[in-house]
């Protein structure tokens, strides 16, 4: 389960919130609407949960993306969606980076393995095989630590 949202991150998406309902002040369908229930309803649109209280870092791309095609930022918002869907392999990289420091290897010894048991470069890896290696790697540290 991915983490809660930083307060940083429900202030930026608040904003943008506030910066769309100010934009769309009149909405047909919800004449008297409040600013709290316009937040409510448009992250619910754009991830399927009741409010900011109840996103995660999972969610936190396709809110910021919704309210920024809202203002007319439809170029943020595509680069706000694709950051987002790279985040879990960005995670596992970064992953395997503090695994390599902690047992003292370089990225060479990750790219070797890389080749060994899946017969590519770590930049074309897939996220599992990434996964993968990251575990291989953290055993082989507590192996070489017990020694």
């Amino acid at each position: 389960m991915a983490a809660p949202l930083t307060n940083k991150q429900k202030m930026i998406l608040a904003k943008l919130a506030a910066d769309a309902f100010r934009l769309h002040p009149t909405n047909e369908d919800k004449p008297g609407e409040t600013l709290e229930d316009f937040r409510r309803r448009h992250v619910s649109l754009a991830c399927g949960k009741d409010g900011l209280r109840c996103c995660s870092q999972d969610d936190y791309g396709h809110v910021k993306a919704h309210f920024q095609d809202m203002l007319g930022q439809s170029g943020k918002a595509l680069k706000t969606l694709v950051q987002s869907a790279g985040n879990s392999r960005r995670i596992v990289e970064w992953k395997i980076l503090k695994a390599l420091e902690e047992a003292g290897f370089k990225i060479g010894y990750a790219q070797k393995i890389c080749l060994a048991q899946f017969r590519c470069h770590l930049d074309e890896a897939s996220e599992r095989q990434l996964w993968c290696l990251f575990y291989t790697i953290t055993n082989r540290r507590k192996k070489y630590a017990n020694n």
